[in-house]
């Protein structure tokens, strides 16, 4: 078992808890999403698996720790709306809207395993960092996209 592990399953435990007396509301800002910017803001929620996974989705998007204390969380960059930002302004003027389309849906892909409980997630920092430097790596960036699609399919198969 890893060290820690025991504490994190504690903390789910609880945040449940929390959620279930109604003091981490459905009705919170983190159930809403109104942290994800646009271009990516119009897509409907995930469904969740526990009470921890949408404030770790909220640090996916934002970088920020925010209801996240005491959960070895780190502040960091870059984060999804930045990402989204860097390839749109990246890409030609005639391909910005199919590469902020691209970038949302995979950011909700990869977000969404990131924060799965760590025996279920395939996705982890580790390969949150690989993704990202392959995504800033090749002049194109459709050509980066796609490199990064097929090995987060591939990594959500396995």
């Amino acid at each position: 078992m890893h060290a820690g592990q025991p504490q994190r399953r504690t903390q789910r435990h609880v945040a449940s808890l929390l959620v279930s007396l109604g003091v981490l509301s459905a009705a919170s800002p983190t159930s809403s999403q109104s942290y994800i910017k646009p271009p990516c803001d119009a897509a409907k929620p995930p469904a969740f698996v526990d009470a921890l996974q949408p404030l770790w989705y909220r640090r996916f998007w934002t970088g920020e720790c925010k209801d996240l204390s005491g959960l070895r969380c780190r502040r960091g960059e870059p984060y999804w709306n930045d990402v989204v930002r860097t390839l749109t302004a990246r890409a030609p003027p005639g391909k910005r809207a199919e590469v902020a389309t691209r970038a949302c849906r995979l950011g909700r892909q990869i977000g969404f395993e990131w924060t799965l409980p760590r025996a279920r997630r395939r996705i982890d920092t580790q390969d949150l960092k690989a993704l990202n430097a392959q995504l800033e790596k090749p002049p194109d960036v459709m050509a980066g996209l796609t490199a990064v699609e097929a090995q987060v399919r591939a990594r959500i198969r396995r």
